[in-house]
């Protein structure tokens, strides 16, 4: 699998100008973070990806509800899962992908 790399929602480019390029482990973490990041619904050329949820970051369910709902999401990709660590602006999680785990940051993109 390859995909071109995104940094902070705008294509990343290199010095000469170009777009870079991720593949393997790199480009099918990107994708998860990407799908755990987009509001259910709100991509157009696939309406079923994404993520459904909403919080308050008061709520002391809320790491459990947003786990779900994450992992919901990312359960259309093979041997991957998440974790949330924190709530806040932001959501922090552990994203596992084949028994390799990193952890991102994510906010919530489009419509909820």
């Amino acid at each position: 699998m390859t995909d071109v790399k995104l940094s902070g929602g705008d294509v990343a480019l290199n010095s000469a100008g170009r777009m870079i390029r991720l593949s393997g482990r790199d480009a099918e973490f990107q994708r998860a973070v990407i799908c755990a990041s987009v509001g259910k619904g709100s991509f157009i050329y696939d309406r079923s990806l994404g993520c459904d949820y909403s919080y308050d970051p008061n709520d002391g369910f809320a790491l459990r509800r947003v786990g779900l709902s994450v992992n919901e999401a990312l359960a259309r990709f093979p041997k991957t899962s998440a974790e949330v660590l924190d709530i806040g602006e932001s959501v922090t999680l552990r994203i596992t992908i084949g028994g390799e785990s990193r952890t991102e940051e994510v906010r919530l993109i489009g419509n909820v």
